[in-house]
């Protein structure tokens, strides 16, 4: 093979796995483990390699000075509509689109995410549909869609939330469609003569199943995961049935209105997503008067654990560490409340290995902050995603506009 070629080829090769980084001297949060002073973070091929007091390197790796500063995981977002041109919101039953062909990298909303330490992005269907399509993980930097695409496979968004007409006929809906994509693949197996393999895309090529049914085929066959949204109490029993009888692996995004459906969620050890408000408010009918709920704390007397998500129009709630703050506020701990933003979140939308804490073996999904991120005056100094610098405040072109060079 040419040498230039091999040179090239090495080149790009190290470019994917990205950069050897050693974070020197920072306040590191791992958010699995206690909290670290002045120590170091090393990065060697796109993922963490150590982390402790005193790490050095052969020279090769590019050094981010972090004393003064706070090195955490970058926050995970756990579900989210925001980034694409359109969204389907318009046909009830499309279980054979994605968001990746709406996905627009131009949108300053994923400017905004990296600028706000959002690193890991589940991006979703919307909920004004029956059955939404399926959703992506996305990192929020590149030039076009593939830079962005870190998993086609977040899994398939189904809505128990009806926009129009009674929840009755709605469910009546999901379940028509959901039985006849079940038999439409038993009988394209019968058909075929074959016998399941175990290898799900093997098998739905070979039982030539229509496409339009393949992707929830996938989801009866237990290769993506089913995202249900719920807004009411019986939304969530409702969920819980349609997980038995149809041996769903699932994933719940719940609305404030589910609160008194919370303890049947005890024990399930089932992924849930917390709307981005925390407190649900609702008259009682014996005495007329306003009472607040508190989501976070009945979840937490539950034994649930949980990601949150945010608001993107609304000024506090659309960043990840305001809702972390909140969650305080509400009564979670601290160690709760990061987590809700970081490794739980990472879990719920099943990358726990991967992201969401500052371990050996992770991606090196890294934040620099210049305060600590629940203090409310944290600025992300420095986004590094997968191993590579994505992020500098110091070269941000917008908060230059805004403050003036150097400021």
């Amino acid at each position: 093979m040419n040498l230039k070629l091999i040179a090239v080829l090495c080149v790009v090769a190290a470019a994917a796995c990205g950069q050897d980084v050693l974070i020197r001297g920072g306040k590191v949060i791992p958010c699995k483990g206690a909290e670290l002073a002045e120590a170091d973070v090393l990065v060697r091929n796109g993922r963490i390699e150590a982390v402790g007091k005193g790490l050095t390197t052969d020279g090769s790796a590019s050094v981010v000075d972090a004393r003064g500063r706070v090195v955490m995981p970058g926050f995970v977002l756990a579900h989210t509509s925001e980034g694409m041109d359109r969204t389907n919101e318009m046909v009830p039953v499309t279980p054979y689109i994605s968001v990746l062909d709406g996905v627009d990298p131009s949108r300053p909303f994923f400017e905004d995410c990296l600028r706000d330490g959002h690193l890991t992005i589940a991006l979703m269907p919307g909920e004004r549909t029956i059955i939404g399509g399926t959703g992506v993980i996305l990192r929020p930097h590149g030039l076009v869609v593939e830079d962005l695409l870190q998993s086609d496979n977040a899994g398939m968004k189904l809505s128990l939330i009806p926009s129009a007409g009674n929840r009755a006929a709605h469910l009546a809906k999901l379940r028509a469609a959901l039985d006849d994509a079940k038999q439409h693949m038993e009988r394209k197996q019968a058909e075929s003569g074959a016998t399941a393999s175990g290898n799900v895309r093997f098998d739905l090529e070979a039982f030539q199943l229509d496409r339009r049914k393949r992707e929830l085929a996938r989801m009866l066959r237990g290769e993506i995961p089913a995202w249900i949204a719920c807004g009411t109490p019986a939304d969530v029993d409702q969920a819980l049935r349609l997980v038995e009888e149809y041996k769903l692996k699932a994933r719940l995004v719940l609305g404030g209105g589910t609160w008194r459906a919370f303890p049947l969620l005890t024990g399930k050890n089932m992924p849930v997503i917390l709307d981005s408000e925390f407190e649900f408010r609702e008259t009682d009918p014996e005495t007329g008067e306003e009472v607040i709920r508190n989501l976070p704390q009945l979840l937490k007397k539950a034994g649930v654990k949980f990601a949150v998500t945010t608001a993107p129009s609304s000024l506090g709630r659309r960043y990840l560490w305001y809702q972390a703050a909140s969650l305080v506020r509400a009564g979670l701990s601290r160690e709760e409340a990061l987590a809700a933003v970081t490794c739980d979140a990472a879990d719920a939308i099943g990358l726990g290995a991967r992201k969401g804490s500052l371990e050996v073996g992770k991606d090196a999904d890294i934040l620099v902050l210049t305060d600590d991120p629940l203090s409310g005056r944290a600025w992300v100094e420095v986004g590094i995603i997968g191993g590579k610098v994505a992020y500098e405040r110091s070269k941000d072109p917008r908060l230059t506009e805004i403050f003036g060079a150097g400021k």
